[in-house]
């Protein structure tokens, strides 16, 4: 595996927040002990998905209705998971909680100029993370696709 840390670019496309279908009341949910305990880390997911045949000889509106799919699922299982569309706060005491507000989730739509077998999965803090791995900007979660050398990869 070749090892390509910055040798690549990521170009935003397009980026939104996400918020719930269902309309929420906003309150407060308390961390638990063991959440209290434990140092805050971002956990970062990396999935690749092939096109079909199909989609490769399409134009690109495939892939947005794709985008556009992963947009509307996401906004339908936040209403389930709210946790996921708020954000920490501190109470009082200093102490974090989770604000359950429906402030959304981060949505970056990417392309990035790498081949897949240039990647050094290895070392994937150097080499993903950032660019085809968001960093966290606000809130819980953040969800980024990046087209690559015509595959999709959801992140």
């Amino acid at each position: 595996m070749d090892s390509c840390r910055d040798e690549y670019q990521v170009t935003v496309k397009r980026e939104e927040m996400v918020l719930a279908v269902l309309p929420m009341l906003e309150h407060l949910l308390p961390m638990s002990n063991l959440d209290l305990l434990l140092p805050a880390l971002d956990v970062g997911i990396f999935l690749c998905y092939k096109k079909s045949s199909q989609e490769t000889h399409e134009s690109s509106s495939s892939s947005m209705v794709m985008v556009s799919a992963v947009k509307k699922a996401l906004a339908e299982t936040l209403s389930s998971f709210y946790a996921f569309a708020g954000e920490v706060v501190q109470n009082r005491r200093g102490e974090p909680e989770l604000l359950c507000n429906n402030s959304g989730v981060d949505f970056i739509n990417a392309y990035a100029d790498v081949e897949l077998k240039h990647l050094d999965l290895y070392h994937p803090d150097a080499s993903v993370h950032g660019k085809l791995v968001p960093f966290k900007k606000r809130g819980v979660l953040s969800v980024q696709i990046n087209y690559v050398d015509r595959s999709l990869e959801f992140y």
